[in-house]
């Protein structure tokens, strides 16, 4: 009895190591998750003077550089924080990117329910329990992710595919299209397999005032916080500063800028809980004093938008849409291509076309070190099952300290 006690604590262990990462970067048991290159790092004298330096107030909405607000939790509650505040900055950085090119284009609202839907098969986050932005940007980095018009967001992930598909995700998973087709006199739904798709040349991880105003000036950015209830119940505009020292970052955002009012600096954040919940969807926090943890772990990400240029040519584009999706339109522009689109039917691609260029910063990889070793922690978890009581008694407690852990909220 007690050996299958242990044996179904082992298996709780390998099937989470096999499913999802655990407290990778929350705050949560912090001198085990993080190392001491993530601290907090203070100013220097010269980057305290740079700051003085820079405007007192700077923001992206402001410069209409913002794109439209969502809403993570309708039509029903799913923790996918983490990818609303990462994609919202990709796209404002999209935008930005296409203002800088001077190319007059609609907004590029990225496609939430595909990297649900997709990216937790391939290690990347666990849907709606939890993840990272570096998820987002490592999904974008390898796969690419088309635009929302692919899918609608649903608040679903993966495990809708867990029967049909043995847990990966289909091509309909990643895109789709419902119409009348040749063949079909009744609308019928079917996987569209050729879309543009916006990918993340390079991400990178830096904390800091210094280093976020820095950092903001080429766009916005996403950082993590501690959601107090002091928060999550009391705010409803103004500049906000937590008073009870809460410190567990479960929960991610997206900044535009900064300022400061009567003397108080602040953050201009974008959440992701819909327009009605505090200032138009957004809120102020105090700046330069690390409230709620929200100057501790940020990201930022460089756009890839070079599958825009083979389709946004007055003159004669190398691809045309359909109902189907992309196809052909200019065959010898195509075949000058060094990178034509590719198919999305397996989701599986290499990422040699982003390896290609040059200067890429892509963050060190917390997956390889989770993921590519998963036989061994399988093997691991069954010599320890062989362990007896005490060892049982004694792994168990353990699990219960370690807890697994993602941002949520």
């Amino acid at each position: 009895m007690r050996g299958a006690s242990l044996l179904l604590v082992m298996n709780a262990f390998v099937w989470a190591a096999l499913e999802g990462r655990g407290c990778v970067r929350t705050w949560r048991h912090r001198e085990r998750s993080h190392p001491k290159e993530f601290e907090l790092l203070q100013p220097t004298p010269t980057q305290k003077e740079e700051m003085e330096a820079m405007p007192r107030h700077f923001d992206w909405c402001e410069q209409g550089m913002c794109t439209s607000s969502w809403n993570q939790h309708v039509p029903i509650y799913c923790g996918s924080c983490y990818a609303h505040g990462a994609l919202a900055s990709a796209h404002d950085r999209i935008k930005i990117m296409h203002h800088k090119m001077g190319w007059k284009r609609p907004d590029v609202m990225l496609g939430r329910q595909s990297f649900l839907n997709c990216a937790p098969s391939h290690g990347l986050s666990r849907g709606c329990k939890g993840g990272e932005p570096a998820d987002v940007y490592e999904f974008m980095r390898v796969y690419g992710l088309p635009d929302e018009t692919c899918l609608h967001y649903n608040a679903t992930d993966h495990t809708k595919y867990l029967d049909s598909s043995n847990g990966k995700c289909p091509p309909e998973g990643y895109c789709i299209n419902c119409m009348k087709t040749p063949t079909n006199e009744t609308p019928v739904c079917f996987p569209v397999t050729k879309v543009v798709r916006y990918r993340a040349k390079a991400y990178w991880r830096f904390s800091g005032e210094y280093a976020m105003m820095k950092e903001l000036m080429n766009g916005p950015i996403t950082c993590g916080m501690a959601c107090s209830s002091e928060f999550d119940f009391n705010y409803s505009a103004g500049i906000f500063r937590d008073t009870t020292n809460y410190s567990v970052v479960d929960h991610d955002v997206e900044i535009v800028g900064w300022g400061e009012l009567d003397g108080v600096k602040y953050w201009h954040v974008r959440n992701s809980w819909g327009t009605y919940w505090g200032e138009n969807g957004f809120f102020r926090i105090v700046r330069g004093e690390n409230n709620l943890v929200i100057e501790s772990d940020c990201h930022a990400m460089l756009p890839d938008v070079s599958d825009d240029e083979l389709i946004w040519d007055e003159i004669k584009p190398a691809y045309g849409g359909s109902e189907f999706g992309l196809r052909p339109f200019d065959d010898a522009k195509i075949a000058s291509l060094e990178y034509p689109l590719e198919d999305t039917n397996e989701i599986s691609w290499s990422s040699k076309r982003l390896d290609k260029h040059e200067g890429i910063l892509v963050e060190e990889k917390l997956y390889s070190a989770l993921y590519v070793s998963r036989l061994t922690v399988l093997l691991f978890g069954i010599a320890m099952a062989s362990i007896g009581a005490v060892a049982g008694v004694l792994v168990a407690a353990m699990m219960y300290r370690r807890g697994w852990y993602d941002r949520l909220t």
